[in-house]
C-alpha cells in the first residue's frame, strides 16, 4: 500500500467515525421528535376532553377548567413548535450525513484508484527490470 491510499484509506476511516457519530445524533433527534409529536397527541386528547362535564357547574369549576384549557394550549403550542424545529434540525442532520457518506465514498474511490496506479507503476518497474526478449 502506497503512502498516498493509506492517508485516502485512514481519511476514509476517519469519515466513517464521524458517520457513526452523526447516525447517532440523527437517532437522538427523530428520538426527541417522536416524543415531542407524542405528547402534542397526548395534550390535543386532553383538550378535547376538556369541558365535557353536563349540568349546573359552579363559576369556580369553569374558570379552572378555562385556566388548564389555556395552560394545556400554551404547552401544546410549545410542543408543536419544539417537533417543528426538531424536524427541521433532522432534515438537517440527515442533509449533514449525506455529505459525509459522499466525502467517505470518494476517499474510498480515492485510495482505490492510488492502490492500482502503484500496483501499475510497480508492475512497470518490475517489467523494466526484466532482461530484453531475444527474438
Amino acid at each position: 500500500m502506497t503512502g498516498k491510499a493509506r492517508v485516502y484509506g485512514l481519511m476514509a476511516l476517519q469519515e466513517k467515525a464521524a458517520i457513526a457519530a452523526a447516525t447517532a445524533d440523527l437517532r437522538e433527534v427523530a428520538r426527541q421528535k417522536d416524543a415531542a409529536e407524542a405528547l402534542l397527541a397526548r395534550l390535543t386528547e386532553a383538550l378535547g376532553r376538556q369541558g365535557g362535564g353536563t349540568g349546573v357547574r359552579l363559576a369556580t369549576e369553569v374558570m379552572a377548567e378555562r385556566a388548564m384549557a389555556a395552560q394545556l394550549m400554551a404547552e401544546a403550542e410549545r410542543q408543536r413548535d419544539k417537533a417543528a424545529e426538531l424536524a427541521a434540525r433532522l432534515a438537517e442532520e440527515r442533509a449533514r450525513l449525506a455529505l459525509r457518506e459522499k466525502r467517505q465514498q470518494k476517499l474510498l474511490d480515492e485510495a482505490e484508484t492510488a492502490r492500482r496506479e502503484a500496483a501499475a507503476e510497480r508492475q512497470a518497474r518490475r517489467d523494466a527490470m526484466l532482461p530484453p526478449r531475444r527474438r
